[in-house]
């Protein structure tokens, strides 16, 4: 197994999705993600939680 996986919605979408966290103050930039089949290698957006906030960062996957 590669390890690939998708990204399609736009991080408007995912934040919608986590609404019950709106209260959090998370920086993001609104243009559509748009990533299928990523493969490894590539850089993605990655949610994650640090110190009690939610934070979108690009990563090297794989």
């Amino acid at each position: 197994m590669c390890g690939r996986f998708s990204q399609s919605m736009t991080r408007e979408n995912y934040l919608s999705l986590i609404a019950d966290e709106a209260d959090r103050d998370i920086t993001y930039d609104p243009v559509p993600i748009g990533r299928y089949n990523v493969a490894p290698g590539t850089r993605v957006l990655l949610l994650s939680e640090r110190d009690e906030q939610l934070h979108f960062d690009p990563v090297h996957w794989g």
